[in-house]
C-alpha cells in the first residue's frame, strides 16, 4: 500500500494484521484487494522510486510458527485451497509440492519468508518493522511517524483456532525452524514466544 498523504509505504505480509491496518487508511480494505496488497518492498522500489527513496516504509511480522497455523486456516477454511491436514501442509512444504496448482501464487508469493518481502537485495530496507504479537502498540509508532492520530485497530479476517504451539509435535516445530530460519534470525523469534 502506497499512501501519499501520509507519505508512506506499508508492506503487507498475509496474516499479520495487515488489512486492519489498511482499514484505517481505505475504510473498504476489507471489503476488496487495496492497490498493491501484498507486494514486496522490492516492487516498491521497482516501480516507485522516487517514493520509495522519500517515503517511511513499514510492515508487521508474526512468530512463524503462528503465522503458518494462521496462513493453514485462512487457506483452507476461508480460502478453500486445500481440504487436508496442518501436517499435510508442512510435508508439502517440506517436499515442495504445491499446496494447490491451481493457486502457485501460495507458494510463490504467500509463503515466501517475512524477511525477504522487507528487503532490498537480501537486506531488510523498512524504516520499521512492527510485530502482530504487539500490533495496536507498535501501529501507534507508526502512527506517530507518520502523523496520523493514535486509532484502535479494526480485527479483520481473523482465523479460529487453538493455540499455534497446539499443531507442532518436534519434527513439525524443526522444520518451521529450518524452513523460515531468516525470519527466526532477522526477527528473533523462538517457539513458544
Amino acid at each position: 500500500m502506497i499512501n501519499d498523504e501520509h507519505r508512506f509505504i506499508f508492506v503487507h505480509i498475509n496474516k499479520t494484521g495487515g488489512t486492519s491496518i489498511e482499514k484505517v487508511f481505505e475504510p473498504g480494505a476489507d471489503a476488496k484487494d487495496v492497490r498493491h496488497k501484498h507486494a514486496t518492498l522490492e516492487y516498491y522500489r521497482k516501480h516507485y522510486r522516487d517514493r520509495f527513496r522519500s517515503y517511511f516504509k513499514f510492515g508487521f511480522v508474526r512468530n512463524p510458527w503462528d503465522w503458518l497455523v494462521s496462513r493453514y486456516h485462512w487457506s483452507r477454511d476461508t480460502q478453500k485451497l486445500f481440504d487436508f491436514g496442518f501436517d499435510e501442509m508442512l510435508r508439502r512444504i517440506e517436499a515442495r509440492e504445491p499446496l494447490n496448482a491451481d493457486a502457485p501464487w501460495l507458494e510463490k508469493e504467500a509463503l515466501q519468508t517475512q524477511a525477504s518481502r522487507l528487503s532490498v537485495r537480501g537486506a531488510i530496507a523498512v524504516d520499521f518493522v512492527g510485530r502482530y504479537e504487539r500490533l495496536q502498540q507498535d501501529f501507534a509508532e507508526v502512527c506517530a511517524r507518520i502523523g496520523h492520530a493514535p486509532v484502535v485497530l479494526p480485527h479483520v479476517f481473523a482465523t479460529k483456532h487453538t493455540h499455534y504451539a497446539d499443531y507442532y509435535d518436534g519434527h513439525a516445530r524443526d522444520l518451521v525452524a529450518r524452513v523460515y530460519a531468516a525470519d527466526i534470525a532477522a526477527f528473533g523469534y523462538r517457539f513458544g514466544d
